[in-house]
């Protein structure tokens, strides 16, 4: 019996990711909680770099032209420590978070079961988000995701994501960032940053826990908790952006106090088919998933959208689209389309232009329950 070509890329990946863990040499580790330990690992041998697509990639260390860019928009802080969880490797290392090997299947199936360009494919996976599709392709997109801790089951997942993706007829290609609370795959209850990617072949993986991102900040892991202790926390203001010169595409995040930008690192473009020209659409809102034959999980902060209040559900400020010509654009109703696929536990409202410290904004979420179908 042969076996398919993306089960072998997947299994491949595997083995690798094992081997890696166990040979990686590390100068000093982290320890932020019990579960929780990071590995300053040389930046030149860090696991991502293991991938087989990945064999002659040189890493990059920040986007082409960066110096060119806005001074009053962005400050570049990838050399100043902005982190507050105190992550800070030697220079010339990277954190990257210690995790189980039973982690790396969970890890390598999620982007796969869960994210299917925002369709809820799979039974229990229900979706209240936005896309924006158009003539054009897209360079990225900027999204602010507030963050909620809500209650959900051991086997459940609630996020908050923003994307880009291609789609042809046979496959597919797509980059999920943003934030998640699941118990089984991070440890805690707490949500967590993380990023996503579907390549190749159907190959794909969650965070650094298999080959594929290559981390570049020194002092700020793409995968790490978020410190929510009541209701809403922090704006998690994020930006996936591909860079036109080498093609590979960058997550940051921007500091709202300072209106500073750190590049955690990015997606090479060796991992994708369908991106080299941009995405072919972008989109955001929230995902739970569990077991349909239990209750749905709540989805933002567990509220339905507020027509009359934007703040009184999940939250998405700072909405905007990045351009083939690199200029970061705004949108308007007609042009997102919703995306909801069970409105008696959620949904999701355009709120439009807020102000010029929110900007674009979209409110999502819902309580989740037992009717919400499978």
């Amino acid at each position: 019996m042969m076996i398919s070509m993306d089960i072998f890329v997947s299994f491949v990946v595997f083995i690798l990711l094992v081997l890696s863990s166990e040979s990686a040499k590390h100068m000093k580790s982290i320890k932020l909680s019990k579960n929780v330990i990071y590995d300053c690992v040389d930046i030149y041998k860090q696991p991502s770099l293991r991938h087989p697509l990945l064999k002659h990639h040189k890493i990059q260390m920040k986007p082409t032209g960066w110096d060119s860019q806005p001074k009053n928009k962005f400050v570049d802080t990838q050399h100043k420590n902005n982190n507050n969880n105190n992550i800070q490797c030697p220079i010339g290392t990277v954190p990257i978070l210690r995790t189980k090997k039973e982690h790396v299947m969970q890890s390598q199936e999620y982007p796969i079961n869960q994210f299917t360009t925002l369709t809820a494919q799979y039974p229990g996976t229900h979706i209240a988000g936005m896309k924006i599709d158009g003539p054009r392709n897209h360079l990225g997109m900027e999204a602010g995701l507030w963050t909620y801790n809500v209650s959900i089951g051991k086997n459940q997942s609630s996020s908050a994501i923003a994307y880009v993706a291609s789609r042809s007829k046979y496959d597919g290609n797509s980059i999920q960032v943003g934030w998640m609370i699941n118990e089984k795959l991070f440890g805690d209850t707490r949500p967590w940053r993380y990023g996503s990617w579907l390549g190749i072949l159907g190959s794909g993986c969650m965070n650094l826990q298999c080959p594929g991102f290559v981390q570049v900040a020194y002092d700020d892991p793409m995968n790490k908790p978020l410190n929510v202790t009541d209701g809403r926390s922090h704006l998690l203001w994020l930006t996936i952006h591909q860079d036109k010169e080498t093609k590979d595409w960058w997550f940051s995040q921007t500091n709202p106090d300072q209106l500073s930008q750190k590049h955690l690192g990015y997606w090479p473009k060796e991992l994708f088919n369908l991106f080299r020209y941009g995405a072919n659409f972008v989109g955001f809102g929230g995902i739970v998933t569990g077991d349909p034959r239990s209750p749905s999980p709540p989805m933002g902060n567990g509220h339905l959208p507020n027509k009359h209040d934007r703040l009184a559900s999940g939250s998405l400020d700072h909405l905007t689209t990045i351009d083939m010509d690199d200029t970061h654009a705004g949108f308007n109703e007609f042009m997102a389309v919703p995306l909801v696929d069970s409105k008696v536990c959620y949904d999701v409202h355009y709120v439009g232009y807020v102000d010029e410290d929110v900007g674009i904004a979209v409110s999502y979420g819902g309580p989740g329950g037992i009717k919400c179908g499978d």
